[in-house]
């Protein structure tokens, strides 16, 4: 089997400032500037990755959405959702978007774990279970560097796959990983 099977991904940067947070008793995180998806900067996938994390770990993230006037409606309505919800977003119908966003939204909604040479990808998005166990090396491998935020070094055929089942969400010209790796299972993994 491969090294790089086996070798867990480099964890991204917000890994560690979630974690630092989560042991000196930090629970509560207010994230300063809007996070930008109409024209999204690096800076603002790193919020995102930040967001994934904390959620994952359990801090809970006050921050704000701009998605754009013309932001696609299931950005909001399924993509982004098993993020917390942030506590404004922009655009029309803000109020009935956020409103459902916080009835769907838990912990687990969208969650990856990685085994010796596989990844399995549990994906509740959509309100039913999509679950994706990859085990061909170059998805392994890709979940491994869409984890450290290097989605260009990605084979394109896997990153379109991913994008079609939408774990890989394109910002602009960005591509941003969705699924949390679960720190901590906040239920019976059977529930999960």
């Amino acid at each position: 089997m491969p090294d790089d099977l086996l070798t867990p991904p480099a964890p991204s940067p917000a890994v560690g400032q979630v974690r630092g947070l989560y042991e000196r008793g930090v629970r509560c995180v207010t994230l300063d500037e809007p996070v930008q998806l109409r024209t999204p900067a690096p800076r603002d996938l790193r919020a995102l990755d930040f967001v994934r994390i904390a959620t994952a770990r359990g801090l809970l993230v006050r921050w704000q959405l701009r998605a754009g006037r013309r932001a696609d409606p299931a950005l909001t309505a399924r993509h982004l959702t098993h993020l917390q919800p942030p506590v404004s977003l922009d655009g029309s119908g803000q109020a009935e978007r956020l409103a459902q966003w916080r009835e769907r939204f838990y912990v687990g909604r969208c969650v990856w774990r990685r085994g010796p040479g596989f990844v399995q990808i549990r994906d509740r998005r959509d309100g039913v279970l999509q679950r994706f166990d990859l085990t061909e090396p170059a998805y392994v491998r890709a979940v491994a560097l869409l984890e450290e935020q290097r989605p260009g070094e990605v084979d394109p055929e896997v990153l379109d796959a991913l994008r079609a089942e939408h774990l890989v969400l394109r910002f602009g010209e960005l591509d941003w990983w969705a699924p949390s790796l679960i720190d901590r299972w906040p239920a019976p993994s059977m529930l999960l």
